[in-house]
């Protein structure tokens, strides 16, 4: 009798996956057998249909199949250790073909051997040549991954096809019957082979409908089961104080926007009722939600209460901790901090502010009214119900807040149950970004601005997609940008006029990244260079331009993300796109980032042009990280909504059973 495996089964038990693979496999989240099975292809090169040598197009993406005619090595000196190069022929002509630092491709290039090579063909020095081009020897339509360092495509297809052949699958994933048969989908096990071993496109096509309605309805069912798990329960009334709401308005600062006031008297509204609030804080870049939130623990506090914030980054707690204990110390409110690296006495503190560790250590947090969650992608039910096991009393009220606008058709398409506040504007003196699409001709005077900045003391941010060289990037294994170690490099030797040039990417220690903000907070670094963790949370008021190295490798919504480190002042500021790619394409799509200036209009256009699983920068917008389905089709969303809806209706034992699942847990 062989071995059974299981979905919750670690990853280490597939053939050649020992520490190291599976410490790299943790990085993509692939933990259990479950997760690499659900580990969808972003998309499938067809290599079924191999095109001749005598006529391959320049630029595209291709397939080949010939017969290895000579191959050597080339040993060099310096980053390109070694070339292997071979020469592959077929009945109409021959090709080159380059492979740089992988000398083991020269043990695969048997001279008379028989291969497929997936890659783009270029010209140089009067010949053409594929560089880098994938092995393959099945003429197939093969998946490719999202992948990571130490985890290629070619891998995960193998992973993927070990799990399909040797996995038992739990049950608790399958669709009910009923509806698979009335919206005419795949079993499980059908979909997952179509998806990770298609023989046609059409297999691909049916694949992604089933998978996809699977995951609107188990997104919905989630929903339904956490909103009644809420609405037995109680929290404490926060009594409303108009006088004293009044009094702290009057201490701050700054005068609050209309929307700012209109979300805070929503917030306090509904923390005076007896039933939890669930309420999303949805808000432009800079539209000062964090003051609001403050004002709201203030309130709280006023009722004998503490509020605890949540915030992903010990770098984004750090900055609140800051920034709210200057705004509400006048108003005699106290904020400690609780992070992996600092722990503040936290018994007298009215508003607690830490990462995942307040939840991680066991610290008991008593009388806590209001949980704030600051960018997450989950609205918070199981940091909740945390927060309730440490503490004492009843069901706090929970905030959501996030940076990335979610167009009200989606919110309603998603959440028609959720309550949601919106700060459409930013403060008065807030200026429009300049923002520009700069190719090379152009970056003569983007040179010239930076410095013009830079002399009048302010900063720069330089956003790049790739942290160092042999990184693999996981949004394309075809394509590399600029890497954030060699553009540091680059500047020091080609712009030292630039003066202290600064480097922030997610490999860094917290103790690092924290160096480095303070830094650059302190205005002793003119240029930082940076990875997407500068993409929320990062607040330097003289930092006036923004420079993005291949903004065509992210979302519209990520570049405005991006776009929101500056002009967060009175000064004028300026976002320059830089696309490593031309297209008129990518300039059309660049081009709604120099247009607009909305957050919500942007967010619009971003859903609009997304393709299933990929998110991009929404990934830590409050919304559902759908690999299949896009989040703009609002009426699947909808249809797939009222088809659950209906069915708990119909079978309320479904609902209970789905609660009680270990498998699928109610984060």
């Amino acid at each position: 009798m062989g071995v059974e495996y299981f979905e919750s089964d670690s990853v280490r038990l597939i053939p050649k996956v020992g520490p190291v693979v599976q410490t790299s496999l943790l990085k993509l989240g692939l933990d259990t057998l479950h997760n690499v099975l659900e580990w969808y292809p972003r998309h499938y090169l067809d290599a079924s249909h191999p095109t001749p040598l005598d006529s391959l197009p320049i630029g595209q993406l291709v397939t080949i199949k010939g017969t290895i005619q000579n191959s050597k090595q080339i040993r060099l000196r310096g980053k390109i250790s070694s070339i292997v190069e071979a020469t592959i022929g077929d009945d109409t002509a021959e090709l080159r073909l380059r492979w740089f630092n992988q000398p083991f491709m020269l043990q695969k290039l048997v001279v008379g051997s028989e291969w497929l090579c997936i890659g783009q063909v270029s010209i140089g020095k009067g010949s053409q040549a594929m560089i880098n081009p994938l092995l393959e020897v099945e003429a197939r339509i093969l998946p490719v991954y999202a992948q990571t360092a130490g985890v290629t495509s070619k891998s995960l297809r193998e992973y993927t096809r070990w799990s399909l052949e040797h996995v038992t699958l739990d049950s608790a994933y399958e669709l009910p019957e009923e509806i698979r048969v009335s919206e005419q989908l795949l079993s499980r096990v059908e979909a997952l082979r179509c998806l990770h071993r298609p023989e046609t496109m059409q297999d691909v096509e049916i694949g992604r409908q089933t998978a996809g309605f699977a995951e609107a309805f188990w997104f919905f069912v989630r929903s339904s089961a956490s909103r009644s798990m809420t609405s037995t329960e109680r929290a404490t009334p926060i009594p409303i104080d108009p006088e004293y709401l009044h009094q702290l308005t009057e201490l701050l600062p700054f005068s609050l926007t209309d929307g700012q006031k209109r979300s805070l008297w929503e917030i306090v509204q509904d923390m005076a009722k007896n039933q939890p609030m669930t309420r999303l804080l949805n808000g432009e870049v800079g539209s000062g939600k964090t003051a609001v939130a403050g004002i709201a623990a203030a309130a709280v506090a006023k009722a004998g209460y503490r509020t605890v914030l949540l915030a992903p980054t010990a770098i984004l707690a750090l900055q609140h901790t800051e920034s709210l204990a200057k705004l509400l110390g006048p108003m005699g409110i106290t904020v400690g901090c609780w992070t992996a690296k600092r722990k503040d006495n936290l018994e007298q503190a009215n508003l607690i502010i830490g990462t995942h560790a307040l939840l991680q250590e066991g610290v008991v947090l008593p009388k806590i009214g209001l949980v704030i969650i600051d960018e997450q992608h989950r609205f918070g039910v199981r940091q909740r119900q945390l927060l309730r096991e440490r503490g004492v009393g009843e069901v706090p009220h929970l905030l959501s807040m996030t940076a990335t606008p979610i167009p009200r058709s989606l919110a309603l398409a998603l959440f028609s149950d959720l309550k949601m506040s919106v700060i459409p504007q930013k403060p008065a003196d807030r200026l429009p970004v300049e923002t520009r699409v700069v190719h090379q001709p152009q970056r003569v005077v983007m040179h010239e601005r930076i410095l013009v900045e830079l002399a009048q003391g302010h900063q720069a941010f330089v956003i790049c997609p790739l942290i160092e060289e042999g990184e693999i990037d996981s949004s394309s294994s075809l394509q590399e940008g600029k890497k954030v170690t060699q553009e540091v490099e680059r500047l020091r030797r080609e712009n030292p006029e630039y003066g202290a040039i600064g480097m922030l990417h997610g490999r860094m220690k917290e103790a690092e990244k924290r160096a480095v903000m303070e830094q650059m907070a302190a205005g002793e670094i003119q240029v930082l260079v940076a990875t997407s963790v500068v993409e929320v949370g990062i607040d330097i008021p003289t930092a006036t331009v923004m420079v993005i190295e291949g903004a065509e490798r992210f979302g519209l919504s990520q570049l405005h993300q991006f776009r929101g480190r500056v002009g967060r002042s009175d000064l004028p500021s300026y976002c320059f796109l830089c696309p490593s790619i031309r297209s008129p394409g990518i300039e059309r799509r660049l081009n709604v980032l120099v247009d607009h200036q909305s957050g919500f209009e942007i967010a619009e256009q971003d859903l609009a042009e997304r393709g299933p699983g990929d998110l991009g920068g929404l990934v830590q917008s409050g919304l559902p990280e759908f690999k299949t389905i896009s989040l703009g089709d609002f009426s699947y969303l909808r249809h797939v909504k009222e088809i659950v809806a209906n069915y708990l209706i119909e079978h309320p034992e479904f609902l209970e059973r789905y609660k009680k699942l270990s498998a699928i847990s109610l984060e």
